[in-house]
């Protein structure tokens, strides 16, 4: 059974496409919502971009949101995905926010938002039985250019219980 409601920024849908899974997003919420700035900011990739190509399939009405981004939001200087983001998620509080941007993630926590990152999807993923392994994807995710640490990774792993056991 799905579990809950996310609001989620570019870098986690653009990040998911690269290794083919945007279906997790579906697959894991009851409702993800994809505030208008992160649909514009992805919408503007090259025509055959599988982040683009999956969110051109999504029900546009169903999906995407234009969010007004309070004052109180606006003065971390965050990009217009992720202040709309997290905007939503502290007008929405049953959303958590799909976010990977360590200021963005900083300013969430400050808000008391919850915060789930590509990993954390993955994880949620695995959990949930939609994949068997999850190092296969980690590794297809740093290969793609996706900036995370060995200690994240190895922490992954362990939650998953997919670590080496030396």
């Amino acid at each position: 059974m799905k579990s809950s409601k996310l609001v989620v920024d570019a870098s986690p849908i653009i990040s998911l496409a690269k290794i083919g899974c945007t279906d997790f997003l579906s697959g894991l919420f009851d409702q993800f919502v994809i505030p208008e700035g992160v649909f514009e900011e992805i919408a503007a990739h090259k025509e055959h971009d599988r982040a683009t190509e999956w969110l051109k399939a999504q029900d546009y009405q169903a999906t995407v949101r234009i969010i007004e981004v309070p004052a109180i939001i606006s003065e971390w200087n965050l990009g217009k995905g992720e202040s709309q983001v997290i905007a939503f998620a502290f007008q929405n509080r049953g959303f958590a926010a799909a976010i990977d941007d360590r200021a963005a993630k900083k300013c969430a926590e400050v808000f008391n938002i919850s915060i789930s990152g590509t990993i954390a999807i993955l994880i949620k993923a695995r959990k949930k039985g939609l994949i068997l392994k999850v190092a296969p994807l980690l590794l297809a995710l740093r290969s793609n250019g996706f900036r995370v640490s060995d200690n994240i990774i190895t922490a992954a792993l362990q939650i998953v219980g997919e670590a080496n056991r030396s």
